[in-house]
């Protein structure tokens, strides 16, 4: 894990509230031909998928990091990280699933698997 310093402020942290909605918000900027990763990591005992974005044009606030991020429990200590997140969108519905592969007709969002917590995470993050 690294240490913050007075050279990497903390970034602004949002928890969405399902999985399905980080993944919406990645997928927007695959749609338009430009992969934006989900960074993954691991920290007290969870799994946390993050994007990262920043504000553009918000009065004073140009350029303030933010991170979405979604958690979970990692059951016994396992963790199966995955490769990818697949999307899939058609007259069924939404469908999100994690895998190390991709799929026909499906968006694969790249998972990158972090060594640690990154210093600009906050340390409260649940």
């Amino acid at each position: 894990m690294e240490e913050s310093s007075p050279e990497i402020p903390v970034a602004v942290a949002v928890k969405v509230s399902r999985l399905n909605d980080l993944v919406r918000l990645a997928s927007v900027n695959a749609v338009r031909m430009s992969v934006s990763p989900i960074y993954r990591f691991k920290h007290g005992g969870k799994a946390f998928y993050m994007v990262q974005t920043v504000y553009k044009d918000y009065y004073k606030q140009y350029g303030v990091p933010i991170i979405y991020y979604y958690s979970e429990t990692l059951d016994d200590g396992e963790d199966n990280a995955p490769g990818y997140v697949l999307v899939k969108v058609d007259e069924n519905g939404e469908n999100v699933e994690l895998g190390n592969r991709v799929k026909p007709g499906w968006l694969a969002i790249p998972v990158v698997n972090l060594e640690g917590k990154p210093a600009y995470v906050p340390d409260d993050i649940t």
